[in-house]
C-alpha cells in the first residue's frame, strides 16, 4: 500500500505509555458512536492525506493530479504532494469543491499542514529542493530531505516567513502539529542518535520567539516502529499514528493521550481504526465532526474521512423533598451543570417534586436544586438514573452592629437585649463588636441597645419572608450630651387618658436602666398631646402625663431631684394634624409623645452593673 512505501511522509508527533488500550473518561472518544463516510467529492484516484482544520476550511495534502497512475514515481517517492482545501459550513461540514491552497503549488512535497488560530500560522511540510524534472541533472532522491517552515497570509497568499532553526539536511523534520497558543510544536522525524525507531515523535517550545532544541517525547510515545502524524485534539489530547504499540488492528493505527503526557496512550478503538494504515484525525472544536485519512479500500491509494460523532444519551430522574417532612418540594428550580460548572440544561419540579434531563453520559454531569427557605443541594449523577434531593430548611442569619449615630463606627462596649423572639444563646457569635446570631423562620424580633455615654434605641426586625441566608442591621445610638432631645419610642397615651400604659411601662423601664448607669443625668420628661381638645386641656394633660411619667421613675428608684414634668400640649405638633384637619387615629397618636431632654452641660459616664444582656 501506498502509506507504507512513502518513508518521506513517515514523520510526526506521538504520546504516552507503551500498550495500554483500556478505556478513559471524560474524552471526546468516551460514550461515543461514530459514522465514519468517504469524502467520495473529495477524494481522488491518488493519495489525500492528512486534514488540517484552517478556519472554515479544510486542508490537506494531495498527489498532484498529473502524477495520477505513475508507478514508478510514487516507487521513488517522486509523486508530489500540493496542499488543497475544501470550504466548511457552522457545524464544520464540508461543501463546495477542493481548490489549490494560494500559495502552494510550486516546491517538491508541500504539505502535510498545521494551523495555529492565536498566531496566524501555517506550519507546513516542504522539501529541501525544487522540482528535481526542472533540473538540469539527476538529483538524487536519497538526498530529498524534508523540513518544517511557518507561512502567513499575505496578501491573499501563503508565503514562508520563517524557517525552523532545527531543520538538518540529514534528517528528515516533517508532520507538524502545533498548540492552541502556538508556543509548543510537535513533528516527526528520524534523527536516528535520539530516536528510538524508524520516526519518532519531538517537541519544541518556543519562548520569546525562539525555539528550543527538538526533544524526544519518550518511549512511553515512541516504539521501533513508525510514529507520525501528530494533532492536537479538543480537550487537551494528542493523536498520532503508529504501527509499533501493543494492541493496534494493524498497519497504522490512531491512539490519543493527554498533552502535556500525563497518562495512557490508548487506541482510538476499531470502528475508527481498520487493517489497513488510519492516521492523521483531526476533530472540530465543537467536537461533533472530525476528519482522518485512511487507505483502507477506496477512491485512491489514501483516502479522506469524516467521522461524526454523537454522544450517548441517557434520560436522568430525580426528585426534590423536604428534608424533615418527606413532601415533595414544588416548583424547586434544578440545574444541570456540566464538568466547567456550566449551567447547560434547568427546569422546574412538578407538584409531585420530580423532573427529568437529557443528560450525556460521562460528561462530569452534577444537578442542583434550590428552593427559597431551603439550602442549595447538589449531586454528582454521573453513575446514577436517579437520585432523591433531599433540602433542608435554610438558616436565616442576623449581623448586628450598634453604631455612633454621627460617625457611623461601631461602638464596641455595647450590648444588646433581645426584648422579644425566639433565639439560642448558643447561637450567637460575639466579635469584636459585631453580634451573629442564628434567627427563627416567621419570627418578629425587638433588640434594644445601649452603651455607656448614649441612649438606648429600640429596633423591631422580622424574619418573615426572609429565604435563608446573610442579612444585617444597624442600631445608631446617640451620645448623651447636655440639650439633646430624645423621642421615647413606643411611649403613647390613650386619648385623654394620662394614666401609664403596660407597653409604655416597657419602655420607661429602658429608661429607668439608663439613668441608674448615669447617675448624674439630670432630665426633662416633656410631654405632648394631638390636636383635639383645647388647647388649655391639652397643656393640663400633658402635665399630668409627665408627671405621671416622673412618677412611674420615682416609683423605680430614680431621684425627683433629676426629673423635671414639662407640659406642651398640642404646641408642638409633628404633622398635619392641627385642629379641624382630617387625620386617622394612628396620625393623631403619633402627636401624643414624651420626649426626653438632657438638661446637664456634661455627662460623664459611669460604670455598669452586671445585667443579663448579650455584650459585643
Amino acid at each position: 500500500m501506498y502509506m507504507k512505501k512513502i518513508g518521506l511522509l513517515l514523520l510526526i508527533l506521538a504520546f504516552v505509555s507503551v500498550g495500554h488500550t483500556q478505556n478513559k473518561t471524560n474524552t471526546i472518544f468516551d460514550d461515543v458512536e461514530f459514522e465514519i463516510e468517504s469524502l467520495n467529492s473529495v477524494n481522488t484516484i491518488g493519495s489525500d492525506i492528512s486534514p488540517a482544520l484552517v478556519g472554515r476550511e479544510l486542508f490537506f495534502a494531495a498527489i498532484r493530479e498529473k502524477y495520477f497512475n505513475k508507478k514508478a514515481r510514487e516507487m521513488k517517492n517522486m509523486a508530489f504532494y500540493d496542499t488543497y482545501s475544501i470550504p466548511l459550513d457552522e457545524n464544520g461540514m464540508i461543501f463546495s469543491e477542493r481548490k489549490l491552497v494560494s500559495g502552494f503549488g510550486e516546491k517538491y512535497h508541500e504539505g502535510p499542514v498545521a494551523f495555529c488560530e492565536a498566531t496566524g500560522e501555517l506550519f507546513t511540510t516542504i522539501s529541501n529542493t525544487i522540482n528535481p524534472d526542472t533540473t538540469r541533472k539527476m538529483f538524487p532522491v536519497e538526498n530529498i530531505r524534508l523540513r518544517l517552515v511557518i507561512k502567513k497570509k499575505i496578501n491573499g497568499q501563503w508565503k514562508n516567513t520563517e524557517e525552523l532553526p532545527f531543520n538538518n539536511e540529514k534528517f528528515h523534520f516533517a508532520h507538524p502539529a502545533i498548540t492552541v497558543t502556538g508556543d509548543t510544536l510537535v513533528f516527526s522525524s528520524d534523527m536516528d542518535a535520539v530516536s528510538y525507531g524508524k520516526s519518532d515523535l519531538f517537541m519544541s517550545v518556543r519562548n520569546n520567539g525562539k525555539w528550543s532544541l527538538p526533544v524526544n517525547l519518550g518511549k512511553m510515545i515512541n516504539t521501533n516502529g513508525n510514529e507520525m502524524f501528530p494533532t492536537f485534539l479538543p480537550g487537551g489530547l494528542l493523536s498520532f499514528a503508529s504501527d509499533g504499540h501493543a494492541g493496534a488492528s494493524g498497519g497504522l493505527d490512531i491512539w490519543y493521550t493527554t498533552f502535556p503526557i500525563s497518562g495512557e496512550v490508548i487506541n482510538a478503538g476499531n470502528k475508527i481504526n481498520s487493517a489497513f494504515d488510519d492516521f492523521g484525525l483531526v476533530i472540530n472544536s465543537n467536537g461533533k465532526v472530525g476528519y482522518f485519512s485512511s487507505n483502507r479500500p477506496g477512491e485512491g491509494s489514501d483516502d479522506l474521512y469524516s467521522l461524526l460523532i454523537k454522544k450517548f444519551h441517557k434520560i436522568f430522574k430525580g426528585k426534590v423533598v423536604d428534608d424533615h417532612t418527606n413532601m415533595p418540594i414544588v416548583n424547586s428550580n434544578v440545574e444541570l451543570f456540566d464538568c466547567n460548572g456550566k449551567v447547560i440544561a434547568t427546569t422546574l419540579s412538578d407538584n409531585q417534586g420530580d423532573f427529568q434531563f437529557d443528560v450525556i453520559k460521562n460528561n462530569c454531569p452534577l444537578i442542583e436544586a434550590s428552593k427559597e427557605t431551603y439550602e442549595k443541594e447538589s449531586r454528582d449523577i454521573s453513575e446514577l438514573d436517579y437520585a432523591e434531593l433531599r433540602l433542608k430548611k435554610g438558616n436565616i442569619y442576623l449581623t448586628i452592629e450598634v453604631i455612633d449615630k454621627e460617625s457611623g463606627l461601631i461602638i464596641p462596649n455595647s450590648l444588646v437585649d433581645i426584648t422579644k423572639g425566639n433565639y439560642n444563646k448558643d447561637e450567637l457569635d460575639d466579635n469584636n463588636g459585631i453580634i451573629r446570631m442564628k434567627l427563627y423562620e416567621s419570627t418578629d424580633y425587638v433588640f434594644y441597645s445601649t452603651a455607656e455615654g448614649y441612649f438606648g434605641s429600640t429596633v423591631n426586625y422580622t424574619s418573615k419572608d426572609k429565604i435563608a441566608g446573610e442579612y444585617s442591621l444597624q442600631i445608631e445610638l446617640e451620645k448623651l450630651s447636655g440639650g439633646k432631645q430624645f423621642v421615647l419610642d413606643d411611649l403613647y397615651y390613650d386619648l385623654d387618658k394620662y394614666n401609664i400604659r403596660p407597653d409604655a411601662a416597657i419602655v420607661l423601664d429602658k429608661l429607668v436602666k439608663i439613668l441608674a448607669e448615669n447617675s448624674e443625668i439630670r432630665i426633662e420628661l416633656g410631654s405632648h398631646t394631638d390636636s383635639r381638645a383645647s388647647f388649655n386641656y391639652n397643656i393640663k394633660l400633658s402635665q399630668n402625663r409627665s408627671e405621671s411619667v416622673v412618677n412611674y421613675l420615682v416609683s423605680k428608684g430614680i431621684s425627683r431631684d433629676r426629673l423635671v414634668a414639662k407640659g406642651y400640649g398640642e404646641s408642638q405638633l409633628v404633622n398635619k394634624c392641627a385642629d379641624g384637619v382630617q387625620c386617622t387615629e394612628d396620625d393623631h397618636q403619633v402627636n401624643r409623645r414624651t420626649i426626653v431632654t438632657i438638661l446637664n452641660p456634661e455627662i460623664k459616664k459611669q460604670r455598669r452593673g452586671n445585667r443579663d444582656v448579650y455584650y459585643f
